[in-house]
């Protein structure tokens, strides 16, 4: 037998969600130390900045599963049941779609019970006590969610209850100080894992104004993940309902730009001088590439209006020249 009861014969298998941070790579090395098998799961999305989770997992020796939050979280994003916190961040909503997601692995994954990295009021929108309960029951999971890092300032779980865990060995948490986290990462010899922070771009205020842009202009059933993903990069200018350019900042964000061409986004470049490449959200036509090369020409280096910008059209490559410039372009700002 393990210290404090644990039948190493009959090892509980725990599910958690792991983000790549600090605090989720903690919940999972406090488990493993008391001999519990660990198994991560990750849920991907175009809100998140965080991509280290596998990293993390990989330095804990555990598993990791990868999910994708899909269609559904795109829905959610629009019209969330508890509504948003200080920006577009669905926070109460988010963890009862992860919670449930999470629960539906449990017999798949052979898990007991899920913990996370939460601490008792870190976030107000989803880590009081309130919010807590109610994630809980809305997600089926009442009484199986254990937050090893707050664990004992929280109401006893089914898995202290059932002696899988010992609750005298987890922590008791609280607040948005990083203090206790961190001195238990270096004793329990932790070293990958994301800086202490929000990994969440909806919390971020200039991503969440674009996601206003985007729900305004763009009906549910036309939005996909590749739409969200483009707010993360480069400048975005609203010119119309049903027009919007974005321009990188540098080369990656140029070639992201690429990468998220499709079938109502297309790409115009520069050929052969120093600028930004315009990705083009809305129709093929003359107009729109007079807006984007009017774009490309203020923020180019010394451009010229003999210097030409590229584009697909049919299959074929096309060119024109970037000028002439007006006097007095018609461009909105950024947003």
């Amino acid at each position: 037998m393990l210290p404090h009861g644990i039948d190493r014969t009959r090892r509980v298998r725990a599910l958690g969600l792991l983000s790549g941070g600090l605090d989720s790579a903690l919940a999972a090395a406090l488990l493993l130390e008391q001999g519990l098998e660990v198994v991560g799961l990750h849920f991907e999305s175009p809100t998140s900045c965080r991509n280290d989770a596998r990293d993390v997992a990989r330095d804990l020796g555990i598993p990791l599963e990868i999910r994708d939050k899909g269609d559904e979280y795109l829905r959610l994003l629009r019209e969330p049941r508890w509504g948003y916190g200080r920006n577009m961040n669905p926070c109460v909503d988010c963890r009862v779609f992860m919670f449930r997601r999470a629960r539906a692995c449990f017999e798949e994954l052979g898990a007991r019970f899920l913990f996370t990295g939460e601490v008792l009021g870190q976030r107000p929108m989803s880590q009081l006590r309130e919010k807590i309960r109610l994630i809980d029951r809305q997600s089926g999971l009442d009484g199986l969610v254990l937050r090893p890092l707050s664990a004992r300032l929280l109401p006893e779980s089914e898995p202290e209850r059932r002696g899988w865990v010992d609750r005298s060995r987890l922590l008791a948490i609280s607040g948005r100080s990083r203090h206790v986290q961190l001195t238990e990462a270096a004793r329990l010899g932790l070293q990958r894992y994301q800086s202490p922070g929000g990994g969440c771009r909806l919390t971020d205020p200039a991503f969440s104004r674009k996601l206003r842009d985007l729900f305004a202009h763009a009906p549910a059933a036309d939005v996909e993940a590749a739409d969200v993903e483009l707010l993360a990069v480069g400048r975005h200018f609203r010119l119309g309902p049903a027009l919007k350019i974005v321009l990188g900042r540098n080369a990656t964000e140029n070639a992201r730009l690429a990468a998220l061409q499709g079938e109502c986004r297309w790409l115009v470049e520069p050929e052969g001088f120093g600028g930004p490449s315009a990705l083009v959200c809305g129709p093929r036509d003359e107009a729109n590439l007079q807006q984007a090369a009017e774009l490309i020409a203020r923020y180019a280096h010394s451009p010229a209006p003999q210097h030409l910008v590229r584009w697909q059209a049919g299959g074929d490559v096309r060119t024109r020249p970037l000028g002439p410039f007006t006097a007095t372009p018609a461009i909105a700002a950024a947003l």
